[in-house]
């Protein structure tokens, strides 16, 4: 039997923000493009059935705050705090099944501006989209601006 590599991000979530463990937050794909995260509609179900608002805008965001995450790879994590400044949800439908969110990585240039600016000032900031989608549509939308400084949290 194969044994398969949990991601580090996932690690991370679980360990450090309850939250997403309760939630049964997993990562389904990260690649060059994207990260996809995942989590069951059982965990996360409202009195009607479907997908609770909470739980849909909070995987958006850790989406989003993932591929910041993922972008301080090789920084020693514990100098930098990485927060939401700002988040802003447009819920489109309901979800009726199980919870997808993706976060497009963001252009070279943008990552390029984040990381001088991280250099030059020790904080910067990010702009991400990120969508919780079910069968190929959008069910909400979510940007948000996220920072990352140094110092302890």
């Amino acid at each position: 039997m194969k044994s398969l590599k949990v991601p580090a991000f996932q690690l991370f979530l679980h360990e450090m923000i309850p939250l997403a463990k309760m939630m049964g937050v997993g990562v389904e794909v990260s690649d060059d493009r994207a990260l996809v995260l995942k989590a069951p509609k059982e965990q996360n179900v409202n009195s009607l059935g479907t997908a609770f608002g909470g739980s849909l805008v909070s995987l958006a965001t850790l989406a989003g705050y993932g591929v910041v995450w993922e972008l301080m790879k090789g920084k020693n994590t514990a100098e930098w705090r990485i927060v939401v400044k700002e988040s802003r949800a447009a819920y489109r439908r309901p979800v009726l099944g199980d919870l997808r969110a993706i976060c497009e990585r963001p252009a070279q240039a943008a990552i390029n501006e984040f990381k001088d600016a991280l250099t030059r000032y020790g904080k910067a900031k990010l702009k991400l989209h990120a969508r919780v989608v079910e069968e190929g549509q959008t069910a909400v939308d979510v940007r948000a601006a996220f920072v990352v400084s140094k110092g302890a949290a």
